[in-house]
């Protein structure tokens, strides 16, 4: 499973993104917190394609 599909099952399971600091040509840190329970997750993520995907769906998938 690539961290994508890892993202999409933990926001399915009530996480949602907290923060994300990426870097230019590096890896991207992502933040998680699920709020119902209070578990907290942290990812690192590489490639310019994955990390368009996933910022797309956080930015899809975040409260307005």
């Amino acid at each position: 499973m690539n961290e994508f599909e890892k993202i999409k099952k933990m926001y399915d399971d009530g996480f949602r993104c907290i923060r994300y600091d990426d870097t230019k040509d590096g890896e991207m840190n992502i933040y998680f917190k699920n709020f119902e329970n209070e578990n907290s997750e942290a990812m690192r993520v590489k490639g310019f394609e994955q990390k368009m995907q996933i910022k797309n769906f956080i930015k899809q998938n975040s409260m307005r």
